[in-house]
């Protein structure tokens, strides 16, 4: 098959994927729960929201402006669904095109695919349990976009995303941690010499300072918020038995067997997916202390982690690449 072939026929399959989830999230999520969306909708813009929704401001904004653009043609409500419709496309689009040509860095075209189709068939459990969280879908693929940028070397792109990731969601702090420890000389300690240079440790820096100023910017432009849910209250809630088990079955089908593949695999894995991989215990103690356990869209981020992994152990790779 020729490249030129192997590119249409791809993004033809990340296309008709990506319709497929977009179309049954919308009758899961956006068609039932209307009146609901466009009141959080409304209470983020008017910064009258509670915390953390308040400042994750992204998402509103760009719907907001196509609202606004379609509803000079269309009903408002209509207008309204479009807007968020083409976001939840184009978010669901950006992960898995994102998560494919990261793959493409050490596996075939053929197992890059598997890995998308999997992706695809599990998400589903993603998008459930809420009713306005388009900053989770989202998340993902801005976090498998950065992946595929911090492999790339692309300084000054790395800066754009950690910059619309944090206008999205606070959790784009990970975008930087996880430069960081892509940057690391896991083998520095034995030669005696520095577990990073400076270059990308000045660049950690800068990416660090960016989110830290759009964090305090945002509390400072949108005002104080009173907690949704406080840390004990979370905590009550998600380990009621009920919860529990859901979490346990939710977690568990989000990644179905790529749990135990992605596991095996970190043994013979290239030394970059290993550092990167660094992240996960990071992320999961902050949706540990912070998060509903069993609302899994929390997970997406680790999709473009946890893959690869996985592909490692079902297929190998090109060493060390």
């Amino acid at each position: 098959m020729t490249p030129k072939r192997a590119n249409w026929i791809t993004i033809a399959i990340l296309l008709a994927v990506t319709a497929t989830l977009t179309y049954s999230y919308f009758f899961l999520v956006e068609e039932p729960y209307l009146r609901q969306r466009s009141k959080l909708h409304a209470q983020i813009l008017n910064a009258t929201a509670v915390s953390p929704y308040r400042y994750r401001v992204l998402a509103p904004l760009v719907c907001e402006g196509m609202t606004r653009a379609f509803s000079l043609l269309i009903p408002h409500d209509w207008a309204f669904y479009l807007a968020y419709g083409m976001l939840d496309f184009a978010s669901i689009f950006l992960l898995l095109a994102a998560l494919y040509l990261y793959l493409r860095e050490w596996f075939t075209w053929e197992q890059a695919l598997l890995g998308v189709f999997f992706t695809g068939a599990v998400m589903p459990m993603a998008l459930r349990d809420h009713y306005y969280q388009p900053w989770s879908l989202l998340e993902g693929g801005l976090f498998a976009v950065s992946l595929l940028t911090i492999r790339n070397n692309q300084r000054w792109m790395m800066l754009i995303l950690v910059v619309l990731a944090s206008l999205n969601r606070e959790t784009a702090v990970f975008i930087p941690l996880t430069f960081l420890l892509a940057n690391l000389d896991v083998s520095a300690g034995l030669r005696k010499k520095t577990l990073i240079k400076s270059e990308p440790l000045l660049w950690c820096g800068a990416y660090l300072l960016a989110w830290l100023a759009i964090f305090a910017g945002l509390r400072l432009l949108q005002g104080s918020a009173p907690l949704l849910h406080t840390v004990s209250e979370l905590l009550a809630r998600n380990t009621k038995p009920v919860n529990l088990v859901r979490t346990l079955v939710n977690t568990a089908l989000l990644f179905g067997p790529f749990w135990v593949f992605a596991a095996l695999g970190l043994r013979n894995a290239p030394d970059y997916l290993k550092r990167v991989s660094l992240i996960i215990p990071c992320y999961l103690a902050t949706i540990a202390v912070w998060g509903v356990w069993y609302e899994v869209r929390l997970l997406l981020p680790l999709y473009p982690i946890l893959i690869p992994l996985g592909l490692a152990f079902l297929f190998g790779c090109v060493p060390n690449k």
